[in-house]
């Protein structure tokens, strides 16, 4: 139980130094974040379903620490890019009411079509990771929770 604290605490500081350092990651409460990356990419995010349901899914140690690991190690990663999408949509209609040309627009639109195409892949990898890492069984059971939020 105690690594299990030690692990979380370790990757709130591991994000709250990214956040620090990195002046795009602006203030945001989880609630917001987690409403942009809805609105950035609607594939499901099994990471906010296995983080609510860790005692019901029955965890190992073992599996605890590579999920806290994956989380460490891409969460920044996400939310960089959610905010980053949050900015250039802000951006684009800004150009679009400034007259900007079609073109400039077309490129800051394949920009921030980029940056969802990598949210979505991170989130696919995520997806066969756990389902690896939690097997099949665990893996129904967080579809199934999933579907019922």
């Amino acid at each position: 139980m105690n690594k299990i604290v030690l692990s979380a605490f370790l990757v709130f500081l591991l994000a709250f130094a990214h956040v620090q350092a990195n002046p795009m990651a602006e203030k945001i409460s989880m609630a917001e974040l987690m409403a942009a990356v809805k609105h950035a990419n609607p594939l499901p995010n099994f990471m906010r379903v296995i983080q609510q349901h860790k005692n019901e899914l029955d965890l190992s140690e073992e599996q605890n620490q590579d999920v806290e690991t994956w989380i460490g190690k891409h969460r920044p990663t996400i939310k960089e890019l959610v905010l980053s999408i949050r900015e250039g949509e802000k951006a684009l209609a800004k150009a679009a009411l400034d007259g900007a040309t079609k073109e400039d627009m077309m490129k800051q639109l394949e920009g921030l079509l980029e940056k969802r195409r990598e949210i979505a892949s991170i989130k696919m990898d995520c997806r066969d990771k756990m389902r690896e890492l939690l097997g099949e069984d665990k893996w129904q059971q967080i579809v199934e929770l999933y579907k019922n939020m």
